[in-house]
């Protein structure tokens, strides 16, 4: 039975490195307060808001469609799983989760898409994740589940790698259509850069973890390729192998390998280093085509640099957005004579291009809201070129591709409902409103000064085309095709964007005089946002090290493109097709939707009666509250159950434990999010009172004297806590503000301070007979505020920010307790060299009122923890006034990228180098005496991946030794997890 326990502890600490696994404990983020709606099937349950029926009607019809070829190469079909519709998010993303088991749609389309509708993308790619997931929950799993309820289930997740869950999705994605996701030519570009991805001798570690020193590309990109190569390499789906091996054998751990060589006589680094050898000689063959656009600026080498959306600015400069490893998205100026660039403003997280007119540039940036995680805005942006500063126009909060014209401004507005509407607002103020079609995609809005009119790109289930927006509604300039379009732009007559008809990402125009299209460049890797310039096209062309700006003349390439349905397959090696079903020709009417509603009743989803969801259980007794917010492991023998509801607004957990010492203990914990107010509740019962009692040292005796103690009843207390966070999101800098307030209750036994007897040498003459009071209030309020600025790839901390909090705590029931008040500091400071980082803190906390012995001690006070001495513990502080300040100066000493293949990748170790000192006047003698603490010392934090894990999966171990001003060395370890 020991070893079965110990089994079952050592897949679960295993399972916190694995990204999939990130819902172990974890809050999705909560959507505001919405009516919600439920459609069940025999093999689905869609739960979603009542403002997006129709989409929801929309996607369970796709599920439906594809639900008998889902499973392709699995010998199992997808699991019963709920799918939640989350409509308020434009950071456009779908995922499948454990604890509990659910698919998540964000169900804004993507702001860079392909030619495949938003809604069947999801449905292709997450509701495989379903069918990967039941077939990894079988056998020895399939127990494990009855044993540790979903959390049991979720160690499948350990026999299949994370990459070749994605590449898998991908190729189901991509088979799904007609010319998917796997085979955009950008989606291979960055290895077709690189060359030799295969012969690197390296650690391939670094290919599926990721890298601080260099642009890796993600593990979707990376896993289509193993996949699509093992299927024309094998002739079926290796995976479902390695997952019925894994699932019945997870003891084995490295599950993966071993099936791999049982059933293939291979492994992962052979399928790796296959599959960009047969892909190297693949593109090596491919005829050489140089870029027709000339480069503008030089990139650097090790920094992957991306230039995006050039604007000319006049005849001697350009415009445009910069983002590397080093720094995040900002506005910089070219002067094209003589090279020199400078920038101009830090933004936020772009979500849609700039534009430029009237002396100002126009942008969009997701904001989250104050309140809700799942509320993210894409908020109208401006800059004036005079001053450079940004800022923002309030009430635009759902704008898209702002558009500006000599007289108006115009800009693409999408409802969470599904609907697009296009807005000019002129420059008197007057507004006017086109409503796109049901069922279509905005993607790209522009205005032509010839024409004087409006043009989109559309998607719906033709493709993407090109559309003009009048008072007469939406008219098709271009004829539908599964062609990636993206960019437009237009200017005297043409439209301008970015096409891969030709097998690769080039700059296209449409001449609306002659109604044909041409190709504009070649590129030998590929060109994109093509901008007009005059005489002159800007373009950004890639290579290994980047985007970089560049331009040629207008003219000078001028290929009339022929009309056709699917881009030339150019750069993807021939494979063959799964026999699945196409998305791309199913078509959803009206008469579906009728059919479906007298099939499938929708239902009110009631949200209080589904609050608790119980999803797992382990046999242990442990708070998982504190094992995901500060690491803290804490076992009891016993039991915990886990919950958490399908809206992700509540999470619970209760427990049972027993030890030797204390006896049975009872533990529950309830958190609530729903409101935008976070409401927290705690109880517990079990192990011994807690006693609040005297102490004083009597010098005739040389000995301390303490009160006597009744025997001691079982220990209770209940607590509530409620907080309210503003997110304040402003481009380049997120603001956070805090306010929270806490009532606690136990049934501490308190020393009666009332009935406390003097005596003429000042000491306390009844110690032994002043006795105790039963229970312990406890209030307290609180209020914080910070500042951050974004981070870049390689920072480990912000370049700049502060946090500042302050709190107030009393008793409320006991007049003979002391308040406590306390205030907090943090500044985060650049250090000599870049991703070097010096933090500074601060914090005062002092014990006010209450009752004081004759040297002013005050002997019952509550007690902060915040900024203790490293090497320290709380018990050794007095909160009179208490002043402590604390100094870290940290930076990065290699980039290892290695470690033991397959097992642990180490990507950065780090040095912090660190001091602590604090002061506070502590009772001496009868009277209240000043000692000082300090400590020194530092550690070495280590970045690691775990299994291959992506770089999303990065954690961190890290190693202390300090040397405190009393005692010997203090050495200490924590570990960071990615969740």
């Amino acid at each position: 039975m020991r070893r079965v326990l110990l089994f079952v502890l050592l897949l679960t600490a295993l399972l916190f490195g694995v990204r999939r696994a990130e819902a172990q404990y974890y809050t999705w983020g909560s959507d505001p307060p919405l009516k919600w709606s439920t459609i069940r099937t025999p093999d689905v349950r869609m739960i979603y808001p009542d403002t997006v029926s129709e989409l929801a009607r929309r996607t369970l019809f796709y599920i439906r469609a594809v639900q008998p070829d889902i499973a392709y190469g699995f010998r199992h079909g997808p699991m019963r799983i709920p799918f939640v519709m989350h409509p308020e998010n434009f950071e456009s993303n779908g995922l499948v989760m454990y604890l509990p088991k659910r698919v998540e749609f964000l169900t804004s389309p993507a702001i860079d898409s392909y030619s495949m509708p938003w809604y069947k993308q999801l449905v292709a790619h997450e509701y495989r994740h379903a069918v990967q997931y039941n077939n990894l929950n079988r056998g020895v799993i399939r127990v494990l589940s009855y044993i540790l309820g979903q959390q049991g289930s979720t160690i499948g997740l350990l026999c299949m790698p994370v990459w070749a869950m994605e590449g898998d999705a991908v190729m189901s994605e991509t088979m799904m259509s007609s010319f998917g996701r796997g085979l955009q030519p950008s989606f291979s570009m960055a290895y077709r850069a690189m060359g030799s991805v295969g012969r690197d001798h390296r650690n391939i570690d670094r290919w599926f973890c990721g890298s601080y020193r260099d642009y890796i590309p993600d593990h979707y990109e990376l896993g289509y390729q193993i996949c699509s190569y093992a299927w024309e390499r094998y002739g079926e789906n290796v995976w479902d192998r390695v997952a019925w091996f894994g699932s019945r054998n997870p003891y084995m751990l490295a599950t993966t390998r071993i099936a791999l060589e049982k059933y293939y006589d291979t492994n992962v680094s052979r399928l790796f280093r296959e599959t960009f050898d047969e892909l190297e000689r693949f593109w090596s063959s491919l005829p050489e085509e140089p870029d027709t656009a000339r480069p503008l600026v030089e990139l650097p080498e090790r920094n992957h640099t991306e230039y995006q959306w050039p604007l000319a600015l006049g005849d001697t400069a350009v415009l445009a957005v910069k983002t590397d490893l080093d720094r995040v998205s900002r506005f910089v100026t070219v002067d094209l004579r003589t090279g020199r660039e400078r920038e101009v403003a830090a933004t936020g997280l772009i979500s849609t291009r700039p534009t430029l007119g009237n002396g100002r540039v126009w942008w969009t940036e997701y904001r989250r809201s104050a309140l809700f995680e799942q509320r993210v805005n894409s908020q109208l942006c401006y800059m004036n070129l005079a001053d450079g500063r940004t800022r923002t126009v309030g009430p635009a909060r759902r704008a898209l591709y702002p558009t500006s014209t000599p007289d108006a401004l115009g800009w693409v507005e999408y409802a969470p409902e599904g609907r697009y509407t296009v807005v000019v607002r002129r420059n008197g103020g007057e507004e006017e409103r086109f409503a796109a079609p049901d069922r279509t995609e905005l993607h790209g809005l522009a205005w032509d000064d010839r024409t004087r009119a409006w043009y989109v790109l559309v998607t719906d289930g033709s493709g993407m085309w090109i559309g003009r927006i009048d008072a007469g509604g939406l008219h098709a300039v271009t004829r539908g095709a599964y062609i990636t379009l993206s960019d437009l732009r237009a200017s005297d007559g043409r439209l301008y964007y970015g096409s891969i008809a030709s097998g690769k990402d080039e700059a296209h125009c449409y001449d609306l005089t002659e109604r044909c299209e041409y190709r504009l460049t070649t590129s030998t890797y590929g060109s994109f946002d093509p901008a007009p310039a005059g005489d002159r096209l800007l373009v950004t062309t890639y290579d290994r090290r980047g985007y970089r700006l560049a331009s040629q003349p207008a003219d000078s390439v001028r290929i009339p493109v022929e009309a056709r349905r699917v881009p030339l397959n150019r750069v993807n090696p021939p494979r063959r097709r799964w026999e699945v079903l196409n998305l791309d020709t199913v078509r959803f009417a009206m008469a579906d939707s009728t059919l479906q509603s007298s099939d499938f009743r929708a239902k009110r989803y009631a949200k209080v009666p589904n609050l608790v969801n119980v999803h797992s259980w382990m046999p242990l007794a442990f708070n998982p509250f504190s094992l995901v917010e500060e690491q803290s492991i804490d076992l009891n023998a016993g039991v915990t159950l886990i919950s958490q509801n399908l809206l992700s607004n509540t999470e619970a957990y209760a427990s049972y434990g027993w030890n030797r010492s204390e006896g049975s203990l009872f533990n529950l914990g309830v958190r609530y999010y729903g409101l935008g107010i976070r409401f927290d509740l705690d109880a517990s019962y079990g192990g011994n009172q807690l006693f609040y009692s005297l102490g004083q040292y009597n010098a005739q005796t040389g000995k301390y004297e303490y009160q006597s103690r009744p025997a001691p009843d079982k220990y209770y207390s209940v607590g509530l806590s409620a907080t309210l966070p503003f997110y304040l999101q402003r481009g380049y800098h997120t603001r956070q503000f805090s306010v929270s307030a806490r009532w606690n209750y136990s049934n501490g036994m308190v020393a009666d301070l009332g009935k406390i007897e003097w005596g003429e040498g000042g000491g306390i003459t009844n110690i032994q007979h002043v006795g105790f009071r039963e229970g312990l209030h406890q209030v307290a309020f609180g209020l914080g505020y910070s500042d951050q600025v974004r981070m870049a790839h390689r920072d480990f901390a912000p370049r700049w920010g502060y946090t500042l909090s302050t709190s107030y705590t009393f008793n409320p029931a006991d007049r003979y307790f002391s308040d406590l008040i306390l205030f907090y500091g943090q500044a985060y400071l650049p250090g000599v060299m870049r991703h070097h980082s010096l933090s500074v803190a601060a914090t005062y906390q002092t014990s006010i009122g209450g009752y004081k012995f004759p040297g002013g001690y005050a002997p019952l006070s509550y007690k902060s923890t915040r900024l203790i001495p490293r090497g320290f513990t709380s018990a050794d502080i007095v909160s009179n006034n208490y002043t402590a300040c604390e100094a870290n100066y940290q930076l990065p000493l290699c980039y290892p990228e290695g470690g033991i293949g397959s097992v642990i990748y180490f990507k950065r170790i780090r040095l912090n180098v660190g001091g602590d000192y604090a002061r506070f006047r502590t009772p001496v003698g009868g009277a209240l005496a000043w000692q000082r603490i300090w400590s020194a010392g530092g550690d070495v934090v280590f970045d690691f991946n775990l299994f291959r894990q992506p770089a999303s999966g990065t954690s961190t171990f890290t190693l202390s030794c300090y040397r405190p001003s009393t005692g010997g060395v203090w050495i200490g370890g924590s570990l960071g997890l990615p969740f």
